[in-house]
Order: structure tokens, then sequence, then C-alpha cells
């Protein structure tokens, strides 16, 4: 439960980080999630660098991969 708590958190900070929300609520919601402590704040800088990653395009390439294409089974 303690783990799901800090990574709703984090997932808020990253939100509010990235500009989602106005600025009065990010202020609140970071003042907050700041007292959820130390974990929170590591998997909220985890999850903002990799949601600026994916918003670069860092991983195109793994959403677009190629499907292996099958034949056709044929009857005989």
């Amino acid at each position: 439960m303690n783990l799901l708590v800090h990574a709703v958190g984090a997932w808020i900070a990253a939100e509010a980080a990235s500009g989602r929300y106005p600025r009065p609520v990010a202020v609140g919601l970071s003042m907050l999630i700041a007292r959820l402590g130390a974990p929170t704040a590591a998997m909220t800088m985890l999850a903002f660098a990799v949601k600026r990653l994916n918003e670069a395009g860092a991983f195109e390439r793994l959403k677009t991969a190629p499907s292996p294409r099958r034949r056709p089974i044929r009857a005989r």
C-alpha cells in the first residue's frame, strides 16, 4: 500500500511539473506530495525524465516495431 501511495504521488507530481495543472493547483499538490518524502521524490524525477524522453521521441522505435508477417497456411 505504501508503494502505491508513493507511486500515485509521483505520478501526480510529474503531471504537475509538466504543466498540466494551473500554477496554484500545482503548488498545492507539490506541497502535499513533498510530505511523502524521498521515495516519492525519486519516483517523480524518474517519471518526469521518462516522460520528457518519450516526448522527445526516444521510445518511438519501440512503439512502432514492425510485426512479423506470417504466410498463410496452404491446404495440401
